[in-house]
């Protein structure tokens, strides 16, 4: 599960634990440090994909807390309790590898109506949590509805608001990622997901990774208008203004702070 996002400048590989079928899950857990260390040496942040069930969770952080490891995904975290028994374990297992207690990030997916309304509280919950997920195909199922921008866009931008709120990152889509043949279709989602207030997210397949980057990433245009607003502003500041018009458009501070983090998103996902 790779992940692209407009704050990134990093490209995060992932190792999913929770995907394998339940024979090869013990086979997954031995693969997970050779397979780690060989992603960390290409540069990429590697995140692991845990299961839910308590036990299954217990051994898949044994076997996935180490250097190579740069967080864990966790599935299935209806309220910031959940996730602090997650932690509890993390804790331990840093200290078992000889790691500094909280090296280990977390990415907590929400995939069920309760997750929904907890949505704040678990995202205010930890220091280690650098992004919060909308988990579309299981919310989906949960409550017997197609996995459409329609049906999904309240519970989707309910999780972008909470990330945003909490200031860490939110990850995710109003619509199903499983389609990776219609691109047109799944453009018109990203885009979609971004009006809505998601930074990222994850994909199933190479193919969707250009159009997360184009549809989450800041385009030329973009930055050159951002950096007019930004001139504009700040001469108009030297000159006592508060705010100015430019093409028809009055510019004041929050137009202009927006201008500030759309640059700083640019350079950011240059480096």
């Amino acid at each position: 599960m790779p992940v692209s996002g407009r704050n990134g400048g990093h490209f995060t590989a992932g190792l999913a634990v929770s995907r394998q079928s339940p024979e090869r899950k013990a086979e997954a857990r031995e693969r997970i440090a050779g397979a780690a260390a060989d992603l960390n040496a290409r540069g990429m942040r590697v995140f692991v994909r845990i299961n839910s069930a308590t036990e299954l969770a217990r051994q898949d952080v044994v076997a996935s807390v180490g250097k190579a490891v740069f967080g864990l995904v966790v599935p299935k975290v209806d309220t910031p309790a959940q996730l602090a028994e997650h932690e509890a374990q993390i804790a331990r297992a840093e200290a078992d590898a000889g790691l500094i207690e909280g090296r280990t990030r977390l990415i907590a997916l929400l995939e069920t109506p309760k997750s929904i309304f907890h949505a704040l509280s678990i995202a205010e919950s930890s220091s280690r949590l650098i992004a919060i997920g909308f988990g579309v195909e299981d919310y989906a199922a949960t409550i017997g509805l197609p996995p459409e921008p329609q049906s999904m866009a309240f519970a989707a931008q309910t999780v972008a608001t909470a990330a945003h709120a909490a200031g860490i990152e939110a990850i995710g889509l109003p619509g199903s990622i499983a389609e990776f043949r219609d691109m047109d279709a799944l453009r018109r989602i990203a885009l979609m997901a971004r009006q809505l207030g998601f930074t990222g997210s994850g994909c199933i397949h190479p193919a969707q990774v250009p159009i997360f980057n184009e549809a989450f990433g800041v385009s030329e245009q973009e930055a050159a208008e951002a950096k007019e607003v930004i001139e504009a502003y700040e001469r108009a500041r030297i000159e006592g203004l508060g705010a100015i018009a430019i093409r028809g458009r009055v510019i004041d501070i929050p137009i202009y702070e927006r201008a500030m983090r759309t640059i700083q998103r640019a350079e950011h996902s240059a480096t």
